[in-house]
């Protein structure tokens, strides 16, 4: 191990003391030449691979700001908001009708493209024109109902979670978010959605003003089913007993009548009266 240690030693020596060639300047000035060419090719390749990766995330930007601006400019969200205290009518861009209620709010496109939709804020009736390619979707803060062309109120709460959505005419689908199932319903039916619980409810179809009419026909129907319809448009309570059951009515409620005003046309055709405790809102019906 000494021996080879010492002959590494003295080689080592031998070529430290020996004599060196001088190199010409033209071979190190050549020498050098070349090695800045090497330098700069791959210093070059460097830049043409960052510029390359630079256009092309300049390229996708330019993509999405074309597709954003032709999006949003050329195909741009309409906002409607009713502060008025009356229905306000609204045609969208299938002819499909709304009537917005007091204190709502709708949004849609100008056009519809690909898919028929609105995002809802408060309450509206819809008469939905029939496209059996496409789809039409009511989004509100937790439900979506999605029909093909039918009649519907669509009525969300705010500042709550709580929704109705009343059929008139067709079928819907309603979904509530954060769940999985889906509800379909029929016409008279009522999906309700309230304190995170599902029910459906019935009701008379030709019982309603959220269609937009101005009066109601009601012929020969149950009288315990128009008080409930009085209920609901008052809120108030009906005292039924056995008078009221199985009692037929005919007669005519317009929109702008008044419980009191109902009451009393009720009270010349069935010669009740009725008296309501103003406190509880309960009425009572007796016989004359």
């Amino acid at each position: 191990m000494n021996n080879y240690e010492s002959d590494i030693e003295n080689k080592m020596e031998v070529s430290w003391e020996a004599d060196c060639k001088e190199v010409p300047k033209t071979e190190v000035e050549v020498s050098w030449k070349a090695f800045k060419k090497r330098i700069s090719k791959r210093s070059w390749k460097r830049k043409r691979t960052l510029s390359y990766k630079v256009f092309g995330a300049a390229a996708v930007l330019a993509v999405i700001f074309t597709g954003y601006f032709f999006l949003n400019v050329y195909n741009p969200n309409i906002q409607v908001v009713n502060n008025s205290s009356l229905d306000k009518e609204i045609t969208l861009p299938d002819g499909s009708l709304v009537l917005l209620k007091p204190n709502s709010g709708i949004h849609y496109k100008e056009r519809f493209e690909n898919t028929r939709g609105v995002s809802l804020t408060g309450e509206a009736f819809f008469k939905v024109v029939k496209d059996s390619m496409k789809v039409f979707k009511v989004k509100t803060a937790t439900t979506t109902t999605t029909v093909l062309g039918t009649s519907f109120t669509v009525n969300q709460k705010r500042g709550l979670k709580d929704a109705k959505i009343a059929l008139y005419t067709g079928k819907v689908l309603v979904s509530v978010k954060g769940r999985l199932e889906s509800w379909a319903i029929i016409p008279g039916e009522s999906f309700v959605y309230e304190k995170d619980k599902i029910f459906i409810e019935k009701f008379e179809t030709d019982l309603s003003f959220e269609t937009g009419n101005e009066f109601i026909d009601v012929n020969n129907i149950e009288l315990e089913k128009l008080l409930d319809f009085l209920e609901d448009r008052f809120n108030c309570e009906f005292q039924k007993n056995t008078y009221t059951k199985n009692k037929r009515i005919t007669l005519r409620v317009n929109k702008s009548d008044s419980l009191k005003q109902v009451l009393n046309i009720l009270s010349i055709i069935n010669n009740t009266k009725y008296e309501m405790n103003p406190k509880t809102k309960e009425v009572q019906i007796l016989k004359k």
